[in-house]
């Protein structure tokens, strides 16, 4: 059962509202600093109507276009998603548990079910399903959507407390629902007959399915890493190792479950992958991508998808504005905001580069000495070198490419949000709730101070940001990797791929150039760079009516506003504390479409 909502340490107390706590963060019964490290290994492949195992989870997902994609997760493997890859638009697995009844029922609702699938007519099983939801109080949903196959044109898919299982296909709505209602009564069968979990790989203990003994939050968001990128990249393809430096954004909705269960479903966002950053001249059209990271790269595939979502909020119709995760807001603050009961989680598998990367100390006894540590002052990429900021001349940061270290990113991010100076006129800051980290050699308390300390918020006499922006707990689990310790290849140091819900595929970019990968000497620029967020942001701003930002007719003139203001109070205050200054690209914000 889930503990009560909590607050997540941090705010301060000029009357900021605090954000809650996700539901997956309260029910976790272990510390993070006891999770375990074995990686996510695939299970062999079953048909859709080998679901007999009990230790399989079956989870249905739905996209942003009402696409279903069914998957299988076992219970400690991989998620396994199947369809067409063609139609999907990045839907991601839904682990789930059973419904579990009333103790001591089980026996006789196993009993009541009497024979096996194959003796059952399509109608008797949607009657003895009936009667078995009825009997223990269990919330039965059938729901229905249409497919692609002109042969079998509709789809049935029932829920039980939530659990989805797999989907049935016929000709009409009737068939289709009777033809979802076999294979549910089989799982639930199997689950019911056969309490004892089957042997796995893993070499975590294993406990019988139940809402007590739901999967952890870091291994659901593994999970749904792992499926999402199998489904995008093929184990065959010369990018498969990448998935070695893979980041991504998983979003997390609640949704309302029978008996006061909160039930979440995971879907998988945004992905990138990286390790480098690129050590050329700086180029001043807005359309080189500078810092090839993984988690930086996520982070900007979050900001298209949230660009997409404005945009189906306010030219998708009534169906766009009940699929998009934003919602309306009324009054003279922000026009829109995340629907509630939406949380974002981050997966790395690499420790970010910079302060958390690099240094094993013990922390400080005093903050004070901890701040003014060498190791922990901001890190700048340059010419393939990531050295202090102090460091670099000004004739180099005014010439080359420079970026500050992925960990000194995050810091900010636990204070400016996620969104950006652009999307900050149509969102309020949208702040990470968790970050699942599968590098099994970090460090989490210095990973913490890193994140949480820099620059410090709190000290008496020092200015203070502007409302709406504050200091945000980032929660920190350790989680399990998604490839195999063994993965290595030359193929993809210079590669960077990136993927947002609502792309038919991924994009692969050139490192050395910021660019697209091409034949060509020059490849096209990448969807992700800042001239695709400058067309994006006149789109949304054309949507909405809002002349006086169409009015805006630079990179540099559309990042004006509270946003900027409180990254340079924030760069001020890291400077005052011995941190260094965040570095200013202003020439390179002067491009205009």
């Amino acid at each position: 059962m889930a503990l009560p909502a909590s607050t997540a340490p941090g705010a301060d107390d000029g009357g900021r509202k605090k954000p809650r706590l996700a539901a997956s963060l309260q029910i976790s019964p272990r510390s993070p600093s006891s999770r375990s490290q074995d990686t996510w290994e695939p299970l062999p492949a079953h048909s859709v109507d080998d679901n007999k195992g009990g230790g399989q989870v079956l989870a249905l997902a739905a996209g942003n276009r009402g696409l279903l994609t069914e998957a299988r997760v076992g219970v400690l493997g991989t998620a396994q998603a199947q369809g067409d890859l063609g139609g999907w638009m990045g839907t991601s697995p839904r682990v789930s548990v059973p419904p579990a009844g009333p103790s001591g029922d089980f026996p006789k609702v196993a009993r009541q079910l009497g024979p096996q699938q194959e003796d059952l007519q399509s109608s008797q099983a949607m009657a003895l399903l009936t009667q078995y939801t009825a009997s223990l109080g269990v919330s039965l949903i059938v729901r229905e959507d249409q497919t692609a196959d002109p042969c079998f044109p509709l789809s049935g898919c029932v829920e039980l407390d939530g659990v989805a299982c797999p989907a049935g296909i016929a000709n009409s709505k009737k068939e289709a629902k009777e033809q979802a209602a076999l294979p549910s009564l089989n799982y639930i069968q199997s689950q019911l007959q056969n309490p004892e979990p089957p042997k796995t790989p893993s070499s975590l203990p294993l406990c019988d399915l139940s809402v007590e003994n739901i999967l952890t939050h870091e291994q659901r968001c593994a999970a749904v890493v792992s499926a999402g990128f199998d489904r995008l990249v093929d184990e065959t393809s010369p990018y498969w190792a990448c998935k070695g430096t893979v980041a991504a954004v998983i979003l997390e909705r609640e949704v309302p479950g029978a008996r006061s269960h909160t039930k979440e479903i995971y879907e998988l966002v945004a992905l990138g992958t990286g390790n480098d950053s690129c050590a050329g001249w700086l180029e001043f059209s807005g359309r080189q991508l500078h810092d090839c990271h993984s988690l930086v790269i996520t982070r900007r595939a979050l900001l298209r998808f949230l660009y997409r979502q404005l945009l189906l909020a306010t030219q998708g119709g009534p169906k766009g504005r009940e699929q998009s995760v934003l919602i309306p807001q009324t009054g003279p603050g922000f026009p829109f905001a995340l629907k509630p009961g939406i949380f974002l989680h981050f997966y790395v598998s690499n420790t970010p580069k910079g302060a958390a990367h690099d240094i094993y100390l013990p922390l400080p006894a005093s903050e004070g000495s901890l701040l003014h540590s060498t190791p922990f002052r901001l890190q700048a990429h340059i010419r393939g070198e990531l050295k202090p900021v102090y460091y670099v001349a000004p004739t180099m940061r005014d010439t080359h490419v420079g970026c500050l270290s992925a960990s000194d990113k995050l810091s900010r991010w636990t204070v400016l949000g996620l969104g950006g100076a652009l999307l900050a006129h149509f969102l309020p800051p949208i702040y990470a709730t968790s970050l699942v980290l599968a590098d099994p050699c970090h460090d989490a308390p210095t990973l913490s101070s890193v994140i949480h300390t820099r620059p410090n918020l709190d000290r008496v006499g020092e200015s203070r940001l502007p409302p709406p922006y504050t200091r945000n707990t980032l929660h920190i689990f350790s989680g399990p990797p998604v490839a195999p310790s063994d993965l290595t290849s030359n193929t993809c140091h210079d590669l960077s791929l990136n993927w947002s819900l609502g792309d038919p595929d991924i994009e692969v970019v050139d490192v050395t150039t910021g660019r697209v990968k091409s034949d060509a000497a020059l490849g096209p620029p990448s969807r992700l760079c800042k001239a695709a967020f400058l067309r994006a942001f006149r789109q949304v701003a054309q949507a909405l009516g809002k002349s006086h930002l169409l009015a805006l007719k630079t990179y540099e003139e559309a990042k004006a506003g509270p946003y900027q203001e409180a990254r340079q109070q924030l760069s001020l205050l890291l400077e005052q504390q011995g941190l260094g200054a965040w570095p200013s690209k202003s020439l390179v914000g002067k491009f205009r479409n």
